[in-house]
């Protein structure tokens, strides 16, 4: 009988232990769930305030390279260049042409590349 006696406590105190397992599980559960819902619904908000921004930055970058591409034209900087500036193209007489001094094989591998350069401006005239 001392057996039956020393393990009613120890029974006890496991249905004791179970109970608190599963009230702590019953607490714990839903505790979770709501905690997740409210973590993924911060970072959906979040993704969409930077959805948002990256939207306005897109835009943003795009009017400044478009502002860039007239600010840059040919046509703007050289009509600055004569209004402004008073510059005209140079003519030939002003033309000085400096050469560098090169390697033996530089001169010859660079002459194919600066007569395609000579007849294209004759070709198109261009300046300069």
């Amino acid at each position: 009988m001392k057996r039956k006696k020393t393990s009613v406590p120890i029974i006890r105190l496991r249905s004791l232990l179970t109970g608190v397992g599963m009230i702590t599980i019953l607490i714990a559960g839903p505790l979770l769930m709501v905690w997740k819902q409210v973590y993924i619904t911060s970072h959906s908000m979040r993704i969409d305030k930077l959805t948002d921004s990256l939207a306005v930055l897109v835009k943003e970058q795009t009017e400044l390279r478009l502002r860039a591409e007239r600010l840059a034209s040919a046509e703007r900087i050289e009509k600055i260049a004569r209004a402004s500036l008073s510059l005209e193209y140079p003519s030939s007489a002003q033309i000085v042409v400096v050469r560098l001094p090169q390697k033996n094989g530089a001169r010859q591998a660079g002459w194919p590349r600066e007569l395609a350069a000579f007849i294209k401006r004759s070709l198109f005239g261009e300046n300069g």
